[in-house]
């Protein structure tokens, strides 16, 4: 990323991306400023490709998410659900859709958060991309859990159960410890 060429690049936008994830993934955060603080930059320039654009849109969001910033994660789910063409960043591990839904859900705004989920879910189940239906699963499951309505305990469950498969046959370990927890509190 250093000995790219200043400005919003493929380099500049993929590292901070990166680091957002890991932490999100495995809670390894201790470079999140510096992503956060690359990614603004990035946003900042007057000419931006969309992919970049888009990358730098799900990092910031991720940060959000992991920090659990309400009022940053507002604005960002407006900015990356106006984005046009959003989702080619799926190439690259996130799911546009489900990044909005926990963004939603960070904000408070379940409903929404759901309906996002279930946009994220079609998705991912019909282009193959298991490892993210997986995750997806995963955080729509602790949605349901958390609006408590009528019905969302039965299908957090099987949820629940999907992100085990598919977790345990790709070998995911942090998604698999995940979702092995929050199967113990519903049974508890």
């Amino acid at each position: 990323m250093r000995s790219a060429f200043p400005g919003p690049t493929i380099e500049s936008a993929c590292a901070p991306y990166a680091m957002a994830y890991i932490a999100r993934t495995v809670g390894v955060a201790d470079q999140l400023d510096m992503a956060k603080e690359i990614a603004e930059t990035n946003l900042t320039y007057p000419v931006i490709v969309p992919l970049l654009a888009e990358i730098n849109q799900v990092c910031l969001s991720l940060i959000a998410v992991y920090q659990e910033d309400r009022d940053a994660a507002l604005v960002l789910h407006d900015a990356l659900s106006s984005l046009p063409n959003r989702g080619v960043t799926a190439l690259f591990g996130s799911q546009p859709d489900h990044v909005l839904g926990l963004l939603a859900r960070t904000v408070g705004n379940l409903d929404q958060a759901i309906s996002h989920f279930e946009d994220a879910l079609s998705i991912s189940r019909s282009r193959g991309y298991h490892s993210m239906l997986a995750w997806i699963c995963c955080d729509y499951a602790d949605t349901l859990l958390q609006r408590k309505g009528e019905g969302d305990r039965g299908k957090a469950l099987a949820l629940l159960d999907e992100s085990l498969a598919i977790s345990s046959e790709l070998g995911m370990r942090p998604l698999m410890e995940r979702v092995l927890s929050r199967r113990e509190i519903l049974k508890a």
